[in-house]
């Protein structure tokens, strides 16, 4: 493998993806480096389905790559494809096939040449001269090896590229640090779906739904409380949940369950990952048995996989030239340095608690994402995409989510490739010059696209 490249991504997850595919479209030579066995990242290694979201009411506002990967899904009956949401917290879900993912991925990154590929790899230390990285030290192995780059995205979700650069770094919310709680995916197979739909139908005020989906086409469940403070009072349930969080897989009598729920520990120290991976695992076996004895429709299921490693939702976030605000999400902002659009809401997971917060407003959540949230105020050639970028906690909550790490990740790679041949910093970029770029892709690079 050689050393020396136009643009080094850290971290393969769907952020890193799409920066790498636009990057080499772009005509970059690209090293595109993860510590996992295949690339994905949150949506394969952890099984963080269904993706959310590609809309804003009927409007499409994810498209470019991010679709891409939805149709080569679509052509191998990986997905059923953007469904309304039963839940109603956004306008459509994507439940995707998390295995089938990992094999998109593994093709179109195959595809193009001008992508080299590092699994198994993690990054531990940079080389920086006059505010830029000139090389990064990676270990596996082999051992450590040093690789030369133009400039540099980091995409890991927790801005590891970006903290060993010196980068300043915020972690959790500003009163105490702490961070919503990581989340150990799996999925119960035997499950009786139309029992389960039968139960809510009877029984609706037991649930958060959108009553104009179908559930028969298409289950998503947020509720079950009563059945959750039953087995809270009789001691069959101890893991800090107040409801029942479950989404179908895309075959029927298969579901997702979104349950565990690890608090109080950083998924950026490794003693607490250890310490979270052991108990995620013991709350799946107790979560196992309250299904079965709480959860009409799950008295014969069988547990089916349980994902390879706990889901982190928040870690650490730059310090940008901009921050994205809890404002911004809430009341729908336009930005004239806009590069992508979100349509999720603020979605809480309380970091010291059982609670899940949504923050709705009366009209569809649909604001733009500014370019400088991607843009650290140190390191002029690092750009950060994806759940690290520049926001405060309660924004991060919502801008979090994969479709919009996917859109972010195709203009920090597209960004990558006109800095290169402009041989420019990241804060220098010609925003209008970019976001015609990304248009000219299929992106939508802001509401003013749509």
């Amino acid at each position: 493998m050689k050393k020396v490249y136009d643009v080094i991504v850290a971290g393969a997850g769907p952020s890193g993806i799409t920066a790498s595919l636009s990057a080499a479209r772009n005509g970059m030579n690209v090293l595109l480096i993860d510590k996992n066995a295949y690339p994905g990242g949150m949506n394969t290694a952890a099984m963080v389905s269904p993706l959310m979201t590609f809309h804003a009411g009927d409007k499409q506002v994810i498209k470019g790559i991010a679709q891409e990967i939805i149709d080569r899904l679509t052509e191998k009956n990986a997905t059923l494809g953007h469904l309304p949401d039963p839940i109603g917290v956004v306008s459509t879900i994507t439940p995707v096939d998390t295995e089938m993912l990992r094999l998109v991925y593994f093709e179109m990154l195959e595809e193009r040449q001008n992508i080299n590929l590092l699994l198994h790899t993690f990054i531990d230390s940079v080389e920086t001269e006059n505010g830029r990285i000139k090389s990064i030290s990676a270990v596996n192995k082999s051992g450590r090896s040093v690789f030369t780059g133009k400039v540099f995205i980091d995409a890991t979700g927790d801005a590891d590229l970006a903290a060993v650069s010196k980068v300043e770094c915020n972690t959790g919310r500003p009163r105490d640090g702490l961070s919503q709680p990581m989340t150990l995916m799996f999925t119960l197979g035997g499950v009786n779906t139309d029992k389960v739909i039968d139960y809510i139908n009877k029984n609706p005020e037991q649930f958060i739904l959108n009553q104009q989906c179908d559930l028969k086409k298409y289950l998503a469940v947020s509720g079950f409380f009563d059945s959750v403070s039953q087995a809270r009072e009789n001691g069959d349930l101890t893991l800090p949940r107040d409801r029942v969080l479950f989404f179908q897989g895309i075959r029927k009598n298969e579901v997702l369950v979104n349950m565990t729920r690890i608090i109080g520990l950083s998924g950026v120290n490794a003693a607490d990952l250890s310490a979270a991976e052991c108990a995620a695992h013991k709350q799946v076996t107790e979560l196992f048995s309250f299904f079965k004895k709480y959860i009409p429709g799950f008295e014969h299921c069988f547990l089916n996989r349980i994902a390879p490693l706990v889901g982190v939702r928040e870690s650490r976030r730059i310090e940008g030239i901009k921050t994205l605000t809890s404002d911004d999400v809430v009341h729908n902002a336009c930005h004239s340095d806009s590069v992508a659009v979100c349509a999720f809401p603020i979605d809480i997971h309380d970091p010291a608690g059982k609670e899940l917060n949504w923050v709705r407003k009366e009209k569809d959540c649909c604001y733009d994402v500014p370019y400088g949230v991607m843009v650290p105020v140190k390191i002029k050639n690092l750009l950060a995409t994806g759940r690290c970028v520049s926001a405060s906690h309660e924004a991060l909550a919502s801008v979090r989510i994969s479709a919009t790490a996917m859109a972010l990740g195709q203009a920090a790679g597209t960004a990558a490739a006109l800095c290169v041949g402009k041989d420019i910093d990241f804060a220098d970029i010609d925003i209008q010059e970019l976001q015609g770029k990304l248009f000219e892709q299929g992106a939508v690079p802001g509401k003013k696209w749509l």
